[in-house]
């Protein structure tokens, strides 16, 4: 996979989040995700799906910048920082976190396979 590649996968993915296209994320997430939060708080594929389509998680806002690549024939990791305004549980969040995401190759799929963020301390 490029590198270019792997950033249009992001940019599908950041897409999806932002419009809440469960299908998408459906087919762009690895069924064995792990999803970790910049707050810590973990979720699988399902939990994370889930929390999207009944509102629990909602993006008003999403950009990630800074994003840098490095990919091999069956992986590819992306660095970057997240901005968000999302609706948690009815109530307003402002997010800034960095992050990393691995995207795996498998059976000719890619999907995204982890996702780790870090708040950003405040400025």
């Amino acid at each position: 996979m490029s590198e270019a590649a792997v950033l249009a996968l992001e940019e599908r993915r950041r897409a999806a989040m932002l419009a809440g296209d469960i299908a998408a994320l459906q087919a762009l997430l690895a069924p064995d995700l792990r999803y970790t939060h910049s707050t810590g708080i973990c979720d699988g594929r399902d939990s994370l799906l889930a929390k999207l389509a009944g509102g629990q998680i909602a993006y008003r806002q999403l950009a990630f910048t800074l994003l840098a690549a490095q990919c091999t024939a069956d992986a590819g990791i992306v660095g970057g920082e997240m901005h968000a305004e999302v609706l948690r549980d009815g109530q307003p969040r402002s997010i800034a976190a960095r992050y990393l995401a691995v995207w795996l190759q498998r059976m000719g799929t890619w999907q995204l396979a982890a996702f780790q963020g870090t708040a950003l301390p405040p400025h």
